[in-house]
């Protein structure tokens, strides 16, 4: 993998604001994740030195934390060099205090690039391209890199072990999303055509190259019983849903 750089003429402020137009248009209250996610991690920590978001994509929950903690220093890790540029000048302000690494989570030479323990690792809509071995495997990192007391907390797709619930959850999302899109909601496929276009790259080489590797993810979500079990088995105490909303959740646990 390689960094890429934004062509000088190309307004990234258009593209960040796209982006986040697009992820609304699948995300029902995407903007109070963020909330619960900043809140909880207030809530458990009585100090933030650190904190580590996996999947960072072009640094929405970063942004919302580095005003929230404004002595924290944030790593940022994402598998897509597409992104991590949007990321880089959004949070621009902030460069003193972040850190933004183009990593494959599924590979354990990202650990590398710490230098001390988290008081927290954070993640938001990004860990359900992992399979299940995958993500198991990243919950005993993450585990690994937090400080004991630290905090993990995965806002993401948690699906029921039910056919007849997870049915009626995606109805009642996809009901809550119809009534929050508008006109300015573009289409996934949309944006990231538009967006290869603007780099002057060929969208099925890029797309592919990021995202064909990803292939058998548990993109519906594992229930959450799935999650608890599998974070205890790694070293996480007091596990826990902090927030739900039909097919979406934020879990996670204190490290013992």
């Amino acid at each position: 993998m390689r960094n890429i750089e934004l062509p000088e003429n190309l307004d990234w402020q258009v593209w960040v604001e796209r982006w986040d137009k697009m992820q609304q248009r699948y995300l029902v209250n995407r903007a109070e994740r963020f909330e619960v996610i900043v809140r909880v991690i207030r809530d458990t920590q009585n100090s933030v030195a650190q904190i580590i978001d996996l999947g960072c994509g072009t640094g929405s929950l970063m942004l919302e934390i580095l005003r929230a903690f404004p002595k924290a220093k944030l790593i940022g890790i994402d598998f897509d060099p597409t992104l991590l540029p949007l990321a880089r000048q959004r949070l621009a302000k902030f460069s003193s205090r972040i850190k933004l690494i183009l990593a494959d989570l599924r590979q354990k030479n990202w650990l590398e690039h710490l230098e001390k323990p988290a008081d927290a690792v954070v993640s938001a809509t990004a860990l359900h391209w992992l399979r299940q071995k995958e993500l198991v495997g990243l919950y005993g990192d993450v585990a690994r890199i937090l400080r004991p007391g630290g905090i993990f907390l995965n806002a993401d797709h948690a699906g029921s072990g039910n056919d007849r619930i997870q049915q009626a959850w995606e109805k009642h999302r996809d009901k809550m999303l119809n009534s929050q899109r508008n006109t300015t909601c573009e289409e996934w496929e949309n944006f990231w055509k538009a967006y290869m276009e603007a780099l002057g790259l060929k969208t099925p080489e890029i797309r592919q190259r990021v995202l064909g590797g990803w292939k058998g993810g548990v993109e519906k979500g594992m229930p959450l019983s799935w999650h608890f079990e599998k974070l205890k088995e790694s070293g996480f105490t007091c596990v826990d849903c902090f927030w739900r909303c039909d097919c979406d959740a934020i879990y996670g646990g204190i490290r013992e």
